[in-house]
């Protein structure tokens, strides 16, 4: 997913709170809430889109760029508007930097509540303290460490999972077998922040969605292997280089007859040629950014 430079502006006001003492007026009072987002730029904006129109995201940037503020507003909103029955909040159990808490006492509530800090301070800044408090003693809100995901399968819920850059990759395909009708499932994480020594499961599942280089490949044939990869499609002669864009992704273009149809698995649900002012959304800002270059170059 793309990175976002800069946190989430919110106009939502949660004023001194009225009255609130179990989950039917916690949940009424949410749809009273003003939801409403000034995004602070193109990829905050991307990423909600994105959300809204897929089962499931992944999104790696930055700490700050809103990650986690966006996917828990995004989680209350829908909520509030009956659209998940509930919040499903976990992360890896890892201390940052390799400190060793040691034995945390308690039930797994307890055990846990360190590690879900940043989620509970961002809906609290939302909705409140209070309501916080009611949703998450009624089950509404909950935390689900990965390890007990195993077996179960999840309907009509919104399941946030943070510092996915700290997950194995086991532990990732685990969590993502877990989805079930009318779910939304949200992956974040930031790849220069990991605190395990090997490949992890957001690393593993972002190269898997978009491609990566191989050893001994460079850019344009990487771009080629991938191209024949996804869509069967023989790509001969040079392609042109467009840019490198967050120093991460590798932007090529070649020119095709219209006639060529790719030949899509089941990893896509449909292809199809599109003018550069009616792509489908979500459309990734830096690929809109590529094809205004190639229309410049011409």
């Amino acid at each position: 997913m793309a990175r976002a430079k800069s946190r989430v502006k919110t106009i939502t006001q949660v004023k001194s709170e009225q009255p609130c003492s179990n989950k039917r007026q916690a949940l009424s009072q949410l749809k009273r809430i003003k939801w409403d987002i000034d995004f602070r730029s193109d990829n905050q904006h991307h990423f909600w889109k994105t959300i809204d129109s897929n089962d499931i995201t992944f999104c790696a940037g930055p700490a700050g760029c809103g990650k986690t503020f966006l996917s828990v507003y995004y989680a209350l909103q829908m909520l509030a508007q009956k659209k998940f029955e509930s919040i499903i909040l976990t992360k890896p159990l890892v201390e940052a930097g390799g400190e060793k808490l040691g034995f945390l006492p308690g039930d797994v509530d307890e055990k846990t509540e360190p590690f879900m800090m940043s989620f509970y301070y961002n809906m609290e800044q939302i909705i409140g303290k209070q309501r916080l408090d009611v949703l998450r003693d009624s089950g509404v809100i909950k935390v689900i460490p990965l390890a007990y995901m195993r077996g179960l399968t999840l309907t009509n819920t919104c399941v946030i999972l943070d510092e996915a850059q700290n997950t194995l990759p086991i532990q990732i395909k685990t969590f993502l077998t877990r989805i079930g009708q009318g779910s939304k499932f949200i992956v974040n994480g930031d790849l220069l922040q990991t605190d395990i020594h090997h490949e992890n499961g957001l690393e593993d599942s972002i190269k898997r969605l978009i491609g990566h280089i191989e050893a001994l490949e460079t850019p344009e044939v990487a771009a080629k292997r991938e191209t024949f990869e996804e869509t069967m499609l023989m790509i001969s002669g040079p392609i042109k280089e467009i840019g490198i864009y967050d120093d991460r992704f590798a932007l090529f273009s070649k020119e095709l007859d219209s006639k060529v149809e790719p030949v899509i698995d089941e990893e896509h649900d449909d292809w199809g040629w599109f003018k550069k002012d009616n792509l489908p959304s979500p459309t990734a800002p830096f690929v809109k950014e590529g094809i205004n270059i190639i229309y410049e170059r011409k």
